[in-house]
């Protein structure tokens, strides 16, 4: 439990005790920091979370107080919508009785109304929500008609129905109650009684005597048993149910309106007893459900309020043994919650003849005191869910204290299990997104994965409550651990056994909670990969047979992961040591970081780590990497990296070491996690694990034992694409020849390519490796060497070129070898000979116009002349002109920039290349003019 739940648990039962108590006096925040033993401005902080999340009430006094607004809206029947803050405690007293009345006129929630009717706010609902949409839909209600087995409680929630409406409307109207089956032979008999009779109109009609349906003008007319009205009995309902009037025997010239709202009630089945006339002039019928239908915390309600009615009337205290109770909520009645009313009424007078023989103050009710009868079933979950509501002690209740039935149920903690607690909280946060279904189950099967290792398999701490049960649920939990045992050849360690039991208890307690949604939702977990399914399902087949229940589809991933638990802790599973896991990330703690919370969550030291702070090369981090290869001598490696050269990382540990690499890419924490997992668990055989990660998304391959990167590459790119890469590639291809060149291989790319480093790897071979880039702008990619084409086109031009291309410039060989480049290299450090690579258009023409409009750019857009944007925008311009004029690839219609796109300067950089365009018959689109902008603007 977080400890933000643990605050507002606390404020609940206080609040809740106040109120029964009626003292409102509110809660502090050092009053609760007391209790749970934390700092108060801690619990304070968590008070204000709750209050900002609309979960609790603040008084603004002195100290500051705070109520949990749940248990003030139950309690007081209000509703605080967002009006949470009051300056004193008699200000909320007073907003409390204002809202009382209040929803007293406007239909609020009452459960007053139907407050005697157990499950009024469970299984009946929906039926009961049904039933006040009817009576009170305008402008006369619709008529009901009520079914269910005799003894359910129709007559009660008719009765309830008529007091709702009373409360609503707040005026009193009249319930008549007429049972039909008194003059079901005699239809005349029940005309004249229903509709009432003219004097005269037969012997022995002496006055004029108003029927049933005048006394219930305005208000609910409730016949009980209609099926036993017949035909011509039904018939005579038409009229009155069709047009709101009706006529006495005798008076058929007189027609008398009256309004009413009908209730009929019957144990039949509609459709083999009424007429379809009759029928579908009742727009709204439900049945009720039997007592066997009810869920069990319902049937232990139903006891205690009787229990509970007994005592007000003798005004005696009542104990009930626990074992008397197990009988009473277990028993099949088939007179339903009438008979079960009835056995406690005599259970009781027995007991009280008892207390006035032995001069006792508290009836005692025992086992004595009911029939010995024949062996009851009893449901396992239905027998969990019992024990847990009472504790498994016997039912004291006070003759002055007719508090809700509720408060007799054990105020404690459930049994909690980590896997629902997880599903139920996931499934609340994503039900309500957009996340389509298939896709929200995936998410969730990821999570229960990381959940697996954390929590899910711990001993609870909490009594094992399961254990005040009769001696089967023990067998039964034995036998269970001996089949799967049997099944998987694996003995189950004490540990996990109480795990298991303590699971299933837990599991039978959720399954009373109705939450059809989510049974649907976590359905689809099924979808994943999930080992061990066939054994797991067999198991769950297992539990259904010996408990007599239907488990959720949910218990088939449970188990599936409890055999994942079942094989790390068999000691014949041993994990291969001589393959080491190394992460190696950018960031001075981000390896570490992830390391350390995947070794701590699964007890290991098994990932090591290398950490690249920002000044650390790329080769002082691979050696670090070697060097923990070296000292745990692995005969095979597991490689996580991020971003960058790093993922050159495998090829090169696997030639120098001869040794199989399986090399994951941009890791973050879940893939470290699965690879852990799948390590430490499951194998760490390459053949196994490859698909397995593939399969969940992860960048994986396998660098085997080899010779590597036999050739180099070294990109080119600019801006406008490949016309100016294509020159600076001759330039350097004229330079360094095949002497140098004979193992390089210079790639020509967009600048949109060279965004990022998974675009460029489709570029690249696998026996090829980037040794650097060449362009106009700095890329985003980290690690690879780049090269600007201000630095390209200086003195350090080809020393740089060199050193890419693996020369070391320490040897004296490569020391000439670069001097006698650097000969033919010279003319490379002239504008000159640069634009001399232009073949088609006039060079020094061409030059000369593209620095005129450079200095004219300057003065108009107050630029300060700098000589390594000048180099940039000649060698860009002068190319883009010649690639315009011979081959013009980019027509203005296959760009989506506008001018509008771009700044007010773009106006001015337009009409400068005017000239341009004019001279060579060409045209800059708004990209182009976009490019040169960023250029000048070093954007």
């Amino acid at each position: 439990m977080q400890r933000i739940e643990k605050v507002s648990k606390i404020l609940s039962e206080q609040t809740s005790e106040q109120c029964s108590l009626n003292k409102l006096s509110g809660v502090t925040a050092l009053q609760i920091s007391k209790i749970v033993s934390l700092a108060r401005n801690t619990v304070s902080e968590d008070l204000n979370k709750l209050l900002s999340n609309q979960e609790a009430v603040k008084v603004k006094s002195r100290p500051v107080l705070f109520f949990d607004k749940k248990e003030l809206e139950n309690q007081f029947n209000c509703v605080f919508k967002k009006y949470l803050i009051f300056s004193s405690i008699d200000e909320l007293t007073d907003f409390l009785g204002e809202q009382k009345t209040a929803l007293s006129f406007l239909g609020g929630n009452k459960p007053e109304a139907f407050s005697e009717i157990i499950g009024y706010k469970g299984s009946l609902k929906d039926k009961i929500d049904k039933l006040k949409a009817a009576v009170l839909y305008p402008p006369n209600g619709l008529n009901m008609l009520i079914g269910g087995e005799s003894g359910v409680g129709k007559t009660l929630l008719a009765e309830s129905l008529h007091h709702y409406f009373e409360s609503y409307t707040g005026s009193e109207v009249p319930f008549i109650y007429f049972n039909c089956s008194e003059y079901f032979n005699n239809p005349e008999l029940l005309t004249t009684h229903l509709f009432g009779y003219k004097k005269g109109s037969f012997t022995g009609a002496d006055t004029d005597k108003a029927g049933l349906v005048e006394y219930a003008d305005q208000g609910f007319l409730f016949l009980d048993e209609v099926h036993r009205l017949p035909n011509e009995g039904q018939e005579k309902l038409f009229t009155l149910l069709d047009k709101g009037y009706f006529s006495r025997m005798g008076e058929a010239d007189v027609k008398r309106s009256v309004n009413i709202r009908f209730i009929f009630a019957t144990t039949e089945d509609f459709s083999q007893t009424f007429l379809k006339t009759f029928l579908r002039r009742i727009p709204v019928t439900l049945l009720l459900p039997s007592v066997k239908e009810r869920p069990i915390q319902e049937k232990i309600e139903l006891v205690i309020k009787f229990f509970q009615n007994e005592s007000r009337k003798i005004k005696k205290d009542i104990t009930v043994s626990y074992a008397v109770i197990e009988q009473l909520v277990f028993k099949n009645y088939s007179g339903n919650v009438g008979e079960m009313k009835s056995e406690i009424q005599f259970i009781c007078a027995q007991g009280y003849l008892k207390q006035i023989e032995k001069q006792s103050h508290t009836l005692v009710i025992d086992q004595t005191l009911v029939q010995n009868e024949e062996p009851f079933e009893k449901d396992a979950k239905d027998q969990i869910a019992l024990n847990e509501l009472l504790n498994g002690e016997n039912l004291r209740i006070k003759a002055d204290n007719q508090a809700a039935v509720s408060h007799y149920f054990a105020e404690k903690d459930k049994v909690n299990d980590a896997f629902y607690d997880f599903l139920l909280k996931e499934f609340s946060n994503l039900k309500n997104s957009n996340i389509p279904q298939k896709e929200v189950a995936s998410i969730l099967q990821k999570k229960i994965d990381q959940l697996f290792d954390m929590r899910l398999f711990e001993p609870t701490t909490k009594s094992q409550s399961f254990r005040k049960l009769d001696e089967s649920f023990e067998e039964k939990i034995t036998e269970l651990s001996e089949y799967i045992s049997a099944l998987t050849g694996s003995t189950i360690p004490k540990n996990l056994v109480d795990v298991l039991a303590n699971h299933i208890y837990s599991t039978f307690l959720f399954m009373e909670i109705p939450n059809d949604d989510f049974y649907l939702y976590s359905s689809q977990l099924m979808l994943g990969r999930l080992d061990n399914y066939d054994v797991a399902k067999d198991i769950v087949e297992k539990i259904n047979e010996l408990f007599l229940v239907e488990l959720p589809k949910t218990e088939i991933t449970y188990l599936g992961l409890f055999l994942r638990k079942l094989k790390q802790a068999d000691s014949q599973y041993q994990r291969n040591d001589e393959c080491g896991v190394i992460v190696v990330a950018h960031g001075a703690t981000t390896a570490t970081s992830m390391a350390e919370y995947s070794n701590i969550l699964f007890s290991s030291n098994l990932l090591k780590v290398v950490n690249m702070p920002i000044h650390q090369t790329v080769e002082e981090t691979l050696e670090k990497v070697k060097s923990i290869i070296k000292i745990n001598e692995y005969k095979r490696l597991i490689l996580l990296v991020d971003i960058g050269s790093l993922v050159y990382f495998g090829n090169l540990i696997s030639e120098e070491f001869g040794i199989d690499v399986l090399l994951i890419k941009n890791i973050n924490l879940l893939p470290l996690l699965e690879v852990s997992r799948e390590v430490i668990y499951e194998s760490t055989d390459f053949a196994y694990l490859l698909p397995v990660l593939n399969e969940k998304g992860h960048l994986s391959s396998v660098c085997k034992k080899g010779h590597f990167f036999d050739s180099k590459v070294l990109i080119v790119s600019c801006m406008t694409g490949l016309g100016t890469a294509l020159k600076i590639e001759k330039l350097i291809v004229d330079v360094f020849q095949e002497e140098v060149l004979q193992n390089i291989r210079i790639l020509t790319l967009d600048n949109s390519e060279i965004q990022d480093i998974e675009r460029i790897h489709q570029h690249i071979r696998t026996d090829e490796k980037l040794v650097g880039i060449v362009g106009t702008f700095q890329t985003e990619v980290p690690d690879i060497p780049f090269i600007p084409l201000e630095e390209l086109f200086s003195e350090k031009g080809v020393e740089r070129l060199l050193r890419l291309f693996g020369y070391d410039l320490a040897d004296e060989k490569n020391r000439v070898l670069k001097d006698q480049i650097a000969k033919r290299y010279i003319h490379g450090l002239s504008l000159k000979a640069i634009i001399n690579h232009i073949t088609v258009l006039n060079p020094q023409r061409l030059s000369i116009e593209v620095s005129q409009i450079y200095d004219d750019l300057c003065r108009q857009l107050n630029l300060v002349s700098d000589e390594k944007i000048m180099l940039r925008f000649l060698i860009h311009t002068c190319c883009t002109v010649e690639r315009l004029v011979v081959n013009n690839d980019y027509g203005v219609a296959d760009y989506n920039v506008s001018y509008k796109d771009i700044p007010n300067e773009a106006s001015v950089i337009k009409m400068a290349f005017r000239p341009l365009e004019v001279s060579y018959n060409v045209q800059f689109s708004p990209l182009e003019i976009k490019y040169i902008y960023e250029l000048l603007y070093e954007i």
